[in-house]
């Protein structure tokens, strides 16, 4: 597939992105107007992961049979009317009701974006469309939290859906018109049974498992800091436009860990492994340090970037790698991927919040699930002769 079209995709993939990091600066806000508490304000990001998770396997065998291309422009459909709806919720239980929607309206475009980078593709060949994919979505979490906050400090919280809401017709309207079909088979039926033969397969080939739990590990990790840390910010007394300057440093060290990966496999490739490993841990125990002061934000700052970068060099190669080993069902295995990911974020973190609501400790939870994650990736290798 041509550049413009995988930066139109991964724009459009992006959107899932930009539902919930636009929001995070927002949250105190958003939960004081609507009188609701911290831990509720939460469910706003807990439940939109899930239903992105779930979202995915109902997405991806249609998209195997009746196409990519009516499945991404439902999807957006979808999201846009969803969206819609959190502008003009009352309550918390509409907003929530909203998120849903859009949730389930990206998470077709996740899969079928993915799908459609590497179809018609040559066997090896899946990293590089997918990593294009990967740098452009990557450059919403970047964006988003800055855009968050000013809006946020200009506007009311609402004023963050109208501007998904235009996204979401911006994204409709480019896809419709420059995106074709890249399935290459035919139209076929749906059957249900065959399609959890089908997750059933995927699930239990080409050592799946270590590949995406360290994935989903790492992710779980993020999703706890962007849920427990606004309200950290905001007891630092930091303003809504320096909380999404926060995040977006840390969203660019991982930026910048993609970007370090073509460097890095042309030159030494197996160190590109140890080394994102190593930095990853080095994050993972710097947030045991900021553990003890929660309320040192720059610390925070520092093992949260640490973290990222080493999420950047070694956490893209994952789904590649995945998929290059069921290249013959690329939108299952992403689907799966990413519903364990995501599903499995939104667990962990809602359960974390539940249970050590406090800063201290959900700070030092972020880096053992980080620590984790190095852990089961490093045994998937040693396990499996072909990593």
């Amino acid at each position: 597939m041509k550049a413009p079209r995988l930066v139109l995709l991964g724009a459009i993939a992006a959107l899932g992105s930009l539902a919930i990091q636009m929001l995070v600066p927002a949250l105190p806000q958003v939960t004081a107007s609507l009188a609701a508490s911290s831990a509720d304000g939460q469910l706003l990001i807990a439940a939109y992961l899930g239903v992105l998770a779930a979202g995915q396997l109902g997405w991806a065998p249609v998209a195997d049979r009746v196409g990519r291309r009516p499945v991404i422009l439902l999807g957006l459909m979808i999201f846009i009317a969803g969206t819609l709806v959190c502008v003009a919720a009352p309550s918390l239980a509409i907003l929530l009701a909203g998120r849903v929607l859009q949730a389930v309206g990206a998470s077709s475009s996740l899969v079928t974006a993915r799908a459609m980078a590497t179809d018609g593709g040559k066997a090896g060949t899946a990293a590089a469309p997918l990593a294009v994919l990967t740098s452009v979505t990557l450059v919403s979490p970047a964006l988003a939290p800055v855009i968050g906050g000013v809006v946020v400090s200009l506007a009311d919280w609402r004023m963050l859906f109208w501007l998904l809401a235009g996204l979401g017709v911006a994204g409709l309207l480019l896809a419709w018109r420059f995106l074709p079909e890249t399935l290459a088979e035919p139209p076929r039926a749906i059957h249900p049974l065959a399609i959890l033969r089908r997750y059933g397969a995927v699930a239990t080939r080409g050592r799946f498992w270590p590949l995406a739990l360290a994935n989903m590990l790492a992710s779980a990790g993020f999703y706890l800091f962007l849920a427990v840390s606004p309200f950290v910010l905001a007891a630092a007394g930091a303003t809504p436009a320096w909380s999404g300057l926060f995040y977006s440093v840390v969203a660019s060290a991982i930026i910048l860990g993609t970007l370090l990966v073509p460097p890095i496999v042309r030159r030494r490739p197996g160190a590109l492994w140890p080394m994102g490993s190593a930095v990853m841990v080095a994050g993972a125990a710097a947030l045991g340090l900021v553990a003890a002061a929660p309320h040192a934000i720059f610390g925070l700052l520092a093992a949260m970037s640490l973290v990222a970068l080493g999420s950047g060099l070694s956490g893209p190669a994952l789904l590649a790698e995945a998929i290059e080993r069921q290249r013959g069902e690329a939108a299952s295995v992403a689907s799966l991927f990413g519903t364990l990911q995501m599903g499995g974020a939104a667990l962990l973190s809602t359960l974390a919040v539940r249970m050590a609501p406090s800063p201290p400790a959900e700070i030092a939870i972020i880096g053992g699930l980080m620590f984790a994650s190095v852990l089961v990736r490093q045994w998937g290798r040693q396990a499996s002769p072909h990593t």
